[in-house]
């Protein structure tokens, strides 16, 4: 076989590398940077279970039972170490105190992404905040598919990583799911480079990276870089990687027609931030972060019940989530200078890309959606 599925159709979900019983799949960056499966053709035997298994060519329309919440985990100290509402921490924690795993996104030493699981609750916090680029997920789900049959496992990630794993694993009430309301995933190629600028202009290895560091306020959150011997700290609307990765010049081919938007959820529990809480509930608004909780099935109501004494909660309507959350309904729109900017990745600095690339008239357009749903509620 020689390919299994379009390059821009594509999530890099893995699905396809974990079910070929020849192990004839592999999956490497491109010159984009993007993780894409490779056949290895000698080996090969024609099977076809990777394009069976393969969610975008074989999606579903899902049902979902859609019970809406806004709320916060109540444990401050968890809710300012998390992203949104720390909503994730609870349902984690649950899981880990029943003998579970978690299975997240965490950067290693080498501040490369890929998923992981863990069994202990001192080993979840490199698995909390948001990463705004795309994980590796490397013979994971294999591991999963092995521990499902034994006790459950959490797994956090974008909606198509999310298909992914249900693709693999279907009708297991070991296997949670939970999906993350997804702009759209930027190369890992490009964070490598700013990364490797940042070290360069400071002189310093960097030890950590945090995209959400909320002790500006969660609403106004900054990017906080952690060298050996200091600390940088940069308003995220301020930041030249924020600037570029919202561009949408930088974002997988995939997610300018992502398959798995609300209405099509592969996911138990659809976590994201409720922009429109202040609007909406001011009084659940706080410094420390507010969730959106989309429940799409029994099982994720289920578990949401077993943590809802430990979240400060109000159900909610689904449009008062989607106001605030563009990203929950709708793909990325595909700049016509992405091409471009691929092609100057190299030769350019991250300075330079951002003022060549970055977007002007995103407020506005973020402004002008919020006002167009507004006057769709009032009417």
């Amino acid at each position: 076989m020689e390919k299994i599925i379009d390059k821009k159709q594509c999530c890099g979900c893995t699905a396809c590398m974990t079910i070929c019983p020849k192990d004839a799949i592999s999956f490497k960056q491109d010159n984009e940077g993007f993780y894409m499966p490779t056949i290895e053709q000698e080996k090969c035997v024609n099977c076809g279970q990777c394009k069976r298994i393969c969610p975008v060519l074989n999606t579903q329309v899902n049902d979902s039972i859609n019970k809406c919440y806004v709320g916060y985990n109540k444990n401050s100290k968890e809710r300012i170490n998390a992203s949104s509402g720390s909503i994730f921490s609870l349902l984690a924690n649950y899981v880990l105190e029943n003998r579970g795993i978690v299975v997240g996104a965490a950067f290693d030493e080498k501040n490369h992404l890929k998923h992981i699981a863990i069994e202990n609750k001192c080993d979840l916090e490199p698995l909390r905040k948001s990463k705004y680029l795309q994980s590796d997920l490397t013979n994971i789900f294999k591991y999963i598919k092995e521990q499902s049959k034994m006790r459950k496992v959490l797994f956090v990630g974008t909606p198509c990583q999310v298909a992914g794993i249900k693709s693999i694993i279907k009708d297991n009430n070991n296997l949670i799911t939970i999906d993350l309301v997804c702009h759209g995933v930027p190369s890992p190629r490009l964070f490598e480079k700013y990364i490797k600028e940042l070290e360069i202009t400071n002189n310093e290895k960097i030890i950590d990276y945090d995209f959400r560091d909320k002790s500006t306020g969660w609403d106004t959150y900054s990017n906080k870089v952690t060298f050996q011997k200091k600390e940088i700290m940069e308003s995220h609307d301020k930041n030249n990687y924020m600037k570029l990765f919202l561009s949408d010049n930088a974002l997988r081919e995939s997610c300018y027609n992502c398959n798995f938007k609300y209405g099509n959820k592969y996911s138990d529990i659809t976590l994201g931030d409720f922009w429109g809480v202040k609007v909406y509930y001011p009084e659940m608004y706080n410094k420390q972060g507010v969730s959106a909780i989309i429940i799409n099935t029994e099982l994720g109501l289920n578990i949401f019940r077993k943590i809802c004494k430990n979240i400060e909660y109000k159900e909610c309507r689904i449009d008062e989530i989607t106001s605030g959350n563009y990203s929950l309904c709708n793909s990325a729109q595909r700049p016509n200078s992405r091409s471009k900017f691929f092609s100057d990745i190299d030769s350019l600095s991250i300075e330079q890309l951002c003022k060549k690339y970055k977007k002007k008239n995103k407020s506005i357009n973020k402004l002008l959606y919020r006002i167009k749903k507004k006057l769709k509620i009032a009417k």
